[in-house]
């Protein structure tokens, strides 16, 4: 009887000092206490708005993002944006000022959703390690889902309408938001974690100076860049190091095994999207149409990654905005709608 008696009070210690981490770690994560208001980093020229930064959906060292949310009756729409830099830089300020020579005009664009009565996210994801990554590009996209699942599980704290959500990102972020969007949905109803029991669903995606897919081996050889006739040893011996970290691998016996071609056709945006995805706003018009080796970033923001984007919607029935090609341009959409435009279209259907 001792005995039991002292393993029931060790369990009922280790009990609740479990519970006690566990209240404790959420308490960092999702207690409405923790939102805290503050000014805003650019000027908001009277908007009535609210912004909040550093807000945690995850545990983890870089798991956060800032918000704008206007003063609204009604739940409003949310547009939710990724920071690009090759899945190893960057950051959630990106937004904060204006970027690329001035063709992007975050603060302008903020204020114009804000006034429009949508609210805007902007995140930031574990970044990829520079050596020895074991787990690839998964890893940092799979981060970014989350946020979007967070965001939607305290849709009634930010007063946000959980089906009016859009991605929108550059680059790394971009290819993020693709690969979300053409995923089925990701929501876990079994989880113990109830914020991944939420939908990956999205009624939008804002991609700009995107990658068309990260199985590079097939797609970049076969269609982005069949107009050069690159073959794999050309792009491997540019791209090496990126190969490493976007499939988590660090020899070419680990390259070429089973388990890296599974994780390839997992991360082949353009082989995931499909007729039932959401509409899609592209734009590759930053870089000059040249041999995607020519200078370096070229590669990875070609205009025919927009391109074959482009083809594989018309060919599925996926709704699409296009812009792609800089000296020369090669398309751009009849009508000019901006990302904003977009955005705004689309949340008010």
């Amino acid at each position: 009887m001792k005995t039991y008696q002292k393993l029931s009070i060790a369990f009922l210690f280790v009990f609740l000092v479990t519970c006690s981490c566990t209240k404790s770690e959420e308490n960092q994560i999702i207690t409405d206490s923790k939102i805290t208001f503050s000014n805003s980093p650019f000027d908001l020229k009277g908007i009535d708005a609210k912004f909040a930064k550093n807000i945690a959906y995850d545990n983890k060292e870089r798991t956060q993002f800032d918000i704008w949310l206007p003063n609204s009756s009604t739940p409003t729409g949310l547009v939710i944006y990724v920071h690009g830099g090759g899945f190893t830089s960057g950051d959630k300020d990106f937004v904060y000022a204006v970027q690329s020579g001035g063709a992007w005009d975050f603060p302008t664009d903020i204020r114009y959703l804000l006034q429009n009565n949508i609210a805007f996210a902007t995140v930031r994801y574990t970044f990829l390690n520079t050596n020895d990554e074991k787990e690839g590009v998964k890893k940092p996209m799979s981060d970014v889902r989350r946020a979007l699942q967070y965001l939607r599980h305290r849709a009634s704290v930010f007063n946000i309408d959980k089906n009016k959500i859009i991605l929108a990102g550059n680059s790394a972020g971009a290819g993020t938001s693709l690969w979300i969007a053409f995923n089925n949905d990701m929501a876990d109803l079994q989880n113990n974690d109830t914020v991944l029991r939420e939908s990956s669903r999205v009624i939008g995606v804002v991609a700009r100076e995107t990658q068309s897919s990260y199985n590079i081996e097939d797609r970049w050889v076969n269609d982005v860049f069949v107009d050069y006739n690159l073959t794999w040893s050309e792009i491997l011996s540019n791209e090496t190091g990126n190969i490493r970290k976007i499939y988590g691998v660090s020899s070419t016996a680990q390259y070429e095994s089973a388990a890296t071609d599974a994780y390839r056709a997992e991360v082949d945006m353009l082989a995931l999207m499909s007729a039932d995805d959401p509409e899609i706003w592209i734009n590759n018009t930053l870089r000059d149409v040249v041999h995607p080796y020519s200078a370096p970033e070229i590669s990875s923001h070609h205009a025919f990654h927009a391109r074959e984007l482009k083809k594989k919607a018309d060919a599925v029935g996926v709704k699409n905005i296009t812009y792609y090609g800089k000296n020369p341009t090669i398309y751009s959409q009849p009508g000019n709608e901006s990302w904003t435009q977009f955005c705004k279209r689309k949340i008010s259907e």
